[in-house]
């Protein structure tokens, strides 16, 4: 076996923090509480900027008597704003979840950096997990649940604002239609774009910092390329994303009064879509809470990378016989759930084992409310279990190993250029 296949089923010590815990809910069991870091970001929240254009006809129509064109126009976009404001909303509940687990997180690994004060290597690691920890949670907080608030809100403003529009007759509707279709709903996206622009300059600086650093500390092979090709991605997306905010935000102050911010908004509309589209499927990722002592060194990320490359080539090459060449010994119960554990697919197959009625049954008391489901009990299983444990791994591995592995190796590759860039690391003449 190779140094990369051994790598990436060697077995794990494994804890309480890799147990599942279910709650029995209508009949079935469903995850008690979310515990890990999710790529929950809406597609829908990518026309937040379409929203805020949904005052067109109630702004380039702004006369009395209201035409019956221009009032069907008015209710489309009042209804399109509304309709695209519960995105925001309900993407703002997603986000808030992260936001508490990250928080959650953040506490875990500033007790870890205090306690091991003495040892300069894991302060070291801890303060590039936590480098992480802090863009993530920027990400949360500024281009998420400060998006959807700030301009679920000024959609929410400029659809009634809209729809007011369609009475104008009344002198006091007329006004209060301009003011919430003018300036007050288009003011918040004005708002919004600067903060964003400036977070978008420091994760860009952030991203090229990484790239330097990559480029100083890494041989010209497969890793270097996987971080450029991060850095080239994260940077280009950070720019059109601080440009949109900017650009966005002031067309939208001249839509107010005229109608010429809407030619200019139309290409922010689209370059929004393709930077939400671009950030759930080249940029986000699921990983799990750090919950263990902490063990890692540059070395130990290089090879976690390869390792990763390893699977997702065995995967591309034929998913439905994967797993056993990514597990040691196949015939063993304790090494396959040590593969699914290694590889955060743990939670993805005790799901599907409760979905086996007769399996769960056999190995647990499925009577009860609440059940946790530890990796010990399982590696305890009667060898009789063996095939179906093999198979539902397989089907564990085969639809969602490809996202789960393709989601590591992004995590690990911005942990390395953290942890190539913490001013820990020394180089032979000087500090990244």
């Amino acid at each position: 076996m190779s140094q990369t296949e051994s790598d990436l089923e060697s077995p794990t010590p494994m804890s309480t923090s890799d147990c599942v815990t279910f709650i029995r809910q209508n009949g079935r069991y469903n995850l008690a509480k979310q515990h890990r870091l999710k790529n929950s970001l809406l597609a829908g929240v990518g026309f937040l900027e379409l929203a805020n254009a949904g005052d067109f006809a109630a702004n380039v129509w702004n006369e009395i008597p209201v035409s019956h064109f221009a009032a069907a126009l008015m209710a489309v976009g009042g209804t399109l704003a509304l309709a695209i404001s519960l995105f925001a909303f309900k993407d703002a509940r997603l986000s808030r979840c992260n936001i508490l687990l990250l928080r959650e997180e953040r506490r875990y690994l500033r007790k870890q950096r205090a306690d091991y004060m003495q040892d300069t290597q894991i302060v070291h690691y801890l303060d590039s997990r936590l480098d992480v920890n802090f863009r993530e949670m920027g990400t949360e907080l500024v281009d998420r649940i400060g998006m959807d608030i700030v301009m679920g809100f000024g959609a929410v403003l400029v659809g009634i604002g809209t729809f007011m529009a369609i009475g104008g007759a009344n002198p006091r509707v007329f006004r209060a239609s301009n003011l919430l279709s003018g300036y007050i709903g288009n003011a918040p996206v004005a708002l919004y774009g600067v903060a964003n622009a400036a977070w978008s300059a420091w994760v860009w600086r952030r991203a090229h910092r990484h790239g330097i650093a990559g480029a100083k500390e890494l041989k010209a092979d497969i890793i270097e390329l996987a971080l450029k090709r991060r850095v080239r991605t994260v940077k280009t997306h950070a720019a059109i994303n601080g440009a949109i905010g900017i650009v966005a935000g002031a067309a939208s102050l001249v839509t107010a009064t005229l109608w010429y911010g809407y030619p200019i908004l139309v290409p922010c509309i689209i370059l929004s879509v393709l930077c939400n589209y671009v950030w759930r499927h080249r940029i986000g990722y699921d990983r799990p809470l750090i919950r263990k002592p902490p063990r890692a060194d540059k070395i130990s990320l290089i090879k976690e990378l390869r390792s990763v490359t390893y699977a997702q080539q065995i995967l591309e090459e034929g998913p439905l016989e994967s797993l056993p060449k990514l597990v040691s010994d196949p015939e063993s119960i304790a090494s396959i759930i040590e593969f699914m554990v290694k590889n955060d697919l743990f939670e993805d197959f005790c799901i599907r084992l409760l979905t086996d009625t007769s399996l769960s049954t056999s190995l647990f008391d499925t009577s009860i409310e609440e059940l946790t489901i530890d990796p010990q009990s399982l590696c305890a299983a009667d060898k009789l279990f063996l095939p179906r444990f093999l198979e539902i791994a397989q089907l564990s591995v085969k639809e969602m190993g490809s996202t789960r592995f393709q989601y590591r190796e992004r995590y690990t590759i911005e942990a390395l250029g953290c942890y190539l860039c913490s001013p820990g690391l020394k180089t032979t003449s000087e500090k990244c």
